[in-house]
Parts: C-alpha cells; sequence; structure tokens
C-alpha cells in the first residue's frame, strides 16, 4: 500500500438515532479498516438511549480520529439531513456513507477508494452486501446490478445502491456534493436518481463489503406505503424534469408494486419485498405462503 500521506482521505459519515445496541460493531468495524487514511464523523441526531454514552467512550479513545456531531433536537428528516450536517465538516476526497446498525468489512474502503481512483468518470461505487439479524447471524444476501447502465435501468422500479455501502466523489461536477433534502424519507432515492439522470455513473462492486442488519426498527422498512408514494413521485419527476425514461417492463413492474402496496398489510409489502430481493425465504403461515410465493414469481418474472 501507498504511504499514508500519498493515499487519499476518506471522510466516513455515519448519522445516529437511538442505535446503541450496535454502535459498537458498527464503529470497530471502521476502526479495523485496512485502509487508514479516513476520518469518521458521526452525527448523533438527538437520540434517547444510551447511544450519547457510546459515543462519547469512543471520541475519549480516538478524539483525533473521530468527530461528533450532537444534535439537541432530531430532525425527523431521515439519516440524509444528518449527512448533510457532516458534509460541511467532511475534508475527505471521497466520503464514504455509514450506517449505525451495519458492520463493514475490513477490506471496504480500500477496495472502493481502488476503484474510484481507477475509473476517474465513475461518480459512486457501492457494493452487494451481506443480510444478518439483529444478533450477527447471517439471514440471505443483498445483490444489486453491477453495471451504470443496468443501474440506470433498474432505478425506476428498485433502489439498486444499498446506501450503507456507497462511496463518492465530494465534489460532483465542480460543486460539493450535498444530498437533496424534498421528503421526509427516500432522499437518498432522490438525491442519487437525480445525479444519474444529470450524467452521472454509478457502480457496484460484486464484492459483499458490508453486513446490512435487519432488526425489526430498521428506519427502510416503516411506514413503507408512504415511503413507495415517494418513490412514485420521485419517478415522476424524473420523468418530467430529468428526461428519465422507463422501459414498458418497468412502468409495468411499477404498477404492479402499486396494486400490492396499496392492498396489503405493511407486514407482508415489507416481507414481499425480501422475498423479491431475495434477501430472506419466506416465512409465512402454509396457508398464506402459496399465494405470496405466487405474487413473488410474478413481480420476479417483471423485474
Amino acid at each position: 500500500m501507498k504511504h499514508l500521506q500519498e493515499l487519499p482521505l476518506v471522510s466516513v459519515i455515519m448519522p445516529v438515532y437511538n442505535a446503541g445496541d450496535f454502535l459498537v460493531p458498527a464503529i470497530d468495524s471502521i476502526l479495523s479498516q485496512t485502509y487508514k487514511n479516513f476520518e469518521l464523523i458521526i452525527v448523533n441526531d438527538a437520540s434517547t438511549d444510551n447511544s450519547a454514552t457510546v459515543l462519547a467512550e469512543y471520541k475519549k479513545k480516538y478524539p483525533r480520529l473521530i468527530t461528533i456531531i450532537s444534535l439537541t433536537k432530531n430532525r425527523n428528516a431521515g439519516g440524509d439531513a444528518c449527512a448533510n450536517i457532516a458534509l460541511e465538516k467532511a475534508r475527505g476526497t471521497y466520503i464514504a456513507r455509514m450506517d449505525a446498525d451495519d458492520v463493514a468489512l475490513p477490506s471496504r474502503l480500500e477496495k472502493e477508494v481502488a476503484y474510484l481512483e481507477s475509473h476517474p468518470s465513475v461518480f459512486l461505487v457501492g457494493s452487494n452486501a451481506s443480510v444478518i439479524n439483529k444478533t450477527g447471524n447471517t439471514i440471505g444476501d443483498k445483490l444489486e446490478p453491477l453495471t451504470s447502465s443496468e443501474i440506470y435501468q433498474q432505478y425506476f422500479t428498485f433502489h439498486p445502491l444499498i446506501h450503507p455501502t456507497t462511496m463518492f466523489r465530494r465534489e460532483f461536477k465542480g460543486k460539493p456534493f450535498s444530498y437533496r433534502i424534498k421528503y421526509s424519507a427516500n432522499n437518498d432515492y432522490y438525491t442519487f436518481f437525480s445525479l444519474l439522470c444529470e450524467g452521472g455513473k454509478f457502480a457496484n462492486l460484486p464484492e459483499k463489503l458490508i453486513q446490512y442488519r435487519i432488526h425489526g426498527k430498521n428506519d427502510t422498512f416503516v411506514h413503507m406505503k408512504k415511503k413507495f408514494i415517494n418513490t412514485l413521485r420521485i419517478r415522476i419527476e424524473m420523468i418530467l424534469k430529468k428526461g428519465y425514461r422507463p422501459s414498458p417492463k418497468a412502468v409495468l413492474t411499477t404498477l404492479v408494486q402499486g396494486v400490492i402496496i396499496i392492498t396489503l398489510p405493511e407486514a407482508v409489502i415489507t416481507q414481499l419485498y425480501f422475498l423479491s430481493k431475495g434477501i430472506t425465504k419466506a416465512s409465512f403461515p402454509s396457508f398464506a405462503t402459496k399465494p405470496l410465493l405466487i405474487v413473488k414469481q410474478k413481480v420476479s418474472m417483471l423485474g
């Protein structure tokens, strides 16, 4: 590896809200990276659990490496609003997103930096992920398309990036990057979809570089009906204002998604999402499994 001073600085940004149960393995996984030229900026979004105590202990141990930004009032706008606060402090050439309940593999930063260094036309790189449960046991995989063209095609039907795996350049077309905050959630989808339509190139590495934790309280899987409405608005905006042209297959898939999400309970919608993405296997009573698998097959055939 190059001498430390010759390596580009990476700013790892981690929003935190009531993640005390998982903070230690998340932070330790960043501190254990094989790539060493990074800073870790953590924004505590007015957590009410023991997150502040855990963060204070790490700050005491690593005062130069870790920056803690503590908010006194919850932003109630997801992690992206907090990420923008961290971006104002970030000094890195590259920005790496990290969630407070996930675990990064030791080579994550090294492999993503190497990719961006060798692909100067690519703005953002992510990766695949293993899926773990609350106790850290592997329960499945989260796999995404790899090439920029595949990612572009899939953006209309699913978010083909695993947000906490992403690393991107500090600037996009000469301007500092920041998340475009328009919704109470889904702002990463809105921001990256916009950049993709504006000519940004994305890629995903085939390696599983994080362990993506599902523990029952993930923000991603709460209020899924409302979030789907947000994604519909975003998709329509990309067509009308950004010139995105979805395929007929993508439009049909969206219609099927809409019918499923409008008619089924949120708990079932979440399980169907896991099924359609191949994250988990069916875990329903026998009387419910067969029709849900039929729906899964239809969704898979479409997208």
